[in-house]
């Protein structure tokens, strides 16, 4: 079934994909609360009470992967709260680059693109730059 972008706000693929993007939301924070409740019980006292090096070490690996979880979710946290305002503001599928229509393949992928194909390329190319 093909659908027609930017989406109505009020129509009912709208409604799918808001819903599609809450429950999303709804997962990622319950993960960033997690992570923040597994590495909150004081993430220094591992490598205080460690008797060597490694466990140090592995105490210092484990923190940054917590916080580097918790950074990830955080930033989809932001995509999708960008998604739903674009959602509001019927420009959602419209690429912000461009405003050519990004692809429903695209957007079934993720739904919260903001670029087409085209201009994804281009603008990873220019960020590794």
């Amino acid at each position: 079934m093909s659908t027609t972008y930017p989406l109505d706000p009020a129509g009912p693929a709208a409604a799918h994909v808001r819903a599609a993007l809450t429950a999303r939301q709804v997962r990622l924070r319950a993960e960033v609360e997690a992570t923040r409740t597994r590495g909150a019980s004081d993430p220094l006292r591992v490598a205080r009470e460690s008797t060597d090096r490694g466990e140090e070490a592995e105490a210092e690996v484990a923190n940054g992967i917590n916080d580097a979880e918790v950074a990830r979710d955080v930033a989809e946290l932001r995509a999708i709260g960008e998604a739903l305002a674009r959602l509001d503001a019927g420009q959602y599928g419209q690429c912000v680059d461009c405003e050519e229509l990004i692809d429903e393949r695209r957007l079934a992928a993720e739904l919260f693109a903001v670029r087409c194909t085209a201009c994804q390329e281009r603008f990873e190319l220019a960020r590794r730059r």
